[in-house]
C-alpha cells in the first residue's frame, strides 16, 4: 500500500462465539472505518443472538455452520476462527478455499496431521492464514526476544521455562467439558502451552530436533472420602482451594458465551484424562537444550524463564513483567522494562488483531505467526506428547514427515 493511501474497510465474520470469539471481535471493532463485524456463524442460537445484536449484525448475516457463511456471504475480507479446536481443520479448509482470509486460533488442530492440511491448503489457494499465537505480540515477549537477538547474553546454550497456573485456572481444565479431556482439545500442553513452545522456538531461532518427556495425571484422580459435586455437605469444603462454591458462588449461567461457566463437579471427580503435571527436554539445531514443565498449582500464575547465555543470565516472570539480566563480567544487574501491559493477555491481543488487519490492508506486511510457525509448534508439542506416552526420545523428523506439506 503506497504512503498516506486511505485503507479499506474490511467485513470480517466471527466462527465460534465463545470468550475467545467475543475478545477478538471487539478489539476489532475497535478500529472504526476499518474494520466491521459483518457475519457471525454460532450453534447455539442464544449465543449468536447476543453476539449479532451487540455488533449490529443483519439477522440474514447470523448463521448456525460456516458452510452457510461462505454460501451467503460472498464479500468477506477474513474470518476469525474462534471455534472448538476439533473443528478448525475443517472450517479453516473451507474459508481458504473459498478465498476467504483465515485467522486460526490456536491451537492449529488435534494433530499434526490435521494441521498440515490446513497449512497446505493456504499454500495451495494463496490466502492469507495467521495462527494466533499472541504471545509474539505480548510487550514482555517482545522485549526478551530483542534481548536474546541483540546478543545481550551472548550465544545462548540453555533455557529453562515454566508455565505455572493458579489453583482457580488448573479448576478449569478440570471442569470445563470442552477443555478437560484429549479428545477434545488434543493435550493439556498442546492446548495450553503451543504458546510456549511457539516462543521458545522463536528465541532458539532454530528448527527442534529431539524431545523427551515425564508427566501423568498422578493426584487429580476420584477420592472415595468427596462427593462428586462441590457442596456443604463435602468433608474437606472449608479448605478446598478448589471449592466451586468458593470460586464461582451461586452465579447464573450466561447463555451468550461472554463467560465461561464452570459446572459445580469436584476437580477429583470430573471425568477429566489430561495429565496434571508435565516435564520436557528439548534440544534444537544449533545445540541449545530446553527444560520446560507446566505446572498445575502455584501460589503465583506466571511464566517463569531463566535464560543462560554465554555472557549474561537472564530471569523473567511474566505476571510481573519482569526481566533481569546478569552480566557476568560487571556482575551487575540490569532491570529491563518491557513497556506497558495494557489490553487481553498482557497487552498480546490488540497487538495481534492489528497484526491480522494490516495483512489484510497489505498482503507483503506479514504477520509474526503464519501457518509455517504453527505448524512447527504443532509437531515439537505432539512430539513432546509422543515422548511421554511412549517413554522415549522422539526424533522430530520423524513427525515432520507426517505434516504432508
Amino acid at each position: 500500500m503506497r504512503q498516506g493511501a486511505v485503507k479499506a474497510m474490511h467485513r470480517l465474520a466471527v466462527v465460534g462465539v465463545g470468550a475467545r470469539g467475543w475478545g477478538l471481535a471487539r478489539l476489532a471493532a475497535r478500529h472504526a472505518g476499518r474494520a466491521q463485524i459483518a457475519a457471525v456463524v454460532e450453534p447455539v442460537a442464544s449465543r449468536r443472538s447476543a453476539f449479532g445484536d451487540e455488533f449490529d449484525i443483519p439477522e440474514d448475516c447470523r448463521f448456525s455452520t460456516h458452510q452457510e457463511l461462505l454460501s451467503h456471504c460472498q464479500d468477506l475480507s477474513g474470518v476469525f476462527v474462534t471455534s472448538t479446536v476439533r473443528t478448525h481443520a475443517e472450517v479453516a479448509c473451507e474459508c481458504l478455499e473459498a478465498g476467504v482470509p483465515v485467522f486460526l486460533e490456536k491451537p492449529m488442530a488435534l494433530d499434526i496431521a490435521e494441521a498440515g492440511r490446513i497449512v497446505a491448503t493456504a499454500k495451495q489457494t494463496g490466502v492469507r492464514l495467521q495462527v494466533g499465537f499472541n504471545m509474539r505480540y505480548m510487550p514482555f515477549c517482545v522485549k526478551l526476544k530483542e534481548l536474546v537477538a541483540q546478543g545481550e547474553l551472548g550465544r545462548i546454550l540453555s533455557i529453562e521455562w515454566k508455565e505455572a497456573l493458579a489453583p482457580s485456572h488448573w479448576a478449569e481444565y478440570c471442569r470445563h467439558p470442552s477443555y478437560n479431556r484429549r479428545a477434545a482439545l488434543g493435550s493439556w500442553l498442546l492446548e495450553k502451552c503451543c504458546h510456549d513452545v511457539d516462543i521458545i522456538n522463536w528465541l532458539v531461532d532454530a528448527p527442534c530436533v529431539r524431545v523427551a518427556c515425564f508427566g501423568s495425571r498422578s493426584y487429580f484422580n476420584p477420592r472415595p472420602d468427596v462427593p462428586e459435586q462441590c457442596s456443604e455437605q463435602c468433608p474437606i469444603e472449608a479448605g478446598c482451594i478448589f471449592s466451586a462454591r468458593r470460586l464461582y458462588g451461586d452465579r447464573e449461567p450466561d447463555p451468550t458465551g461472554r463467560r465461561r461457566d464452570m459446572p459445580h463437579i469436584c476437580v477429583y471427580h470430573s471425568g477429566a484424562d489430561l495429565v496434571d503435571h508435565q516435564s520436557a527436554i528439548l534440544e534444537y539445531a544449533n545445540g541449545v537444550t530446553v527444560g520446560f514443565s507446566l505446572l498445575p498449582v502455584t501460589h503465583f500464575e506466571s511464566r517463569y524463564m531463566l535464560i543462560c547465555g554465554s555472557e549474561a543470565t537472564l530471569r523473567g516472570c511474566s505476571t510481573r513483567n519482569e526481566l533481569r539480566v546478569h552480566p557476568y563480567l560487571s556482575g551487575e544487574e540490569i532491570v529491563c522494562d518491557p513497556g506497558p501491559a495494557s489490553g487481553g493477555h498482557a497487552g498480546a491481543d490488540p497487538g495481534i488483531v492489528e497484526a491480522f488487519l494490516d495483512w489484510l490492508d497489505d498482503p507483503t506486511k506479514l504477520p509474526k505467526t503464519t501457518g509455517t510457525e504453527g505448524l512447527e509448534a504443532m509437531i515439537v508439542a505432539c512430539g513432546i506428547d509422543l515422548a511421554m506416552q511412549e517413554r522415549r526420545v522422539v526424533e522430530l523428523d520423524e513427525l515432520r514427515g507426517s505434516a504432508c506439506v
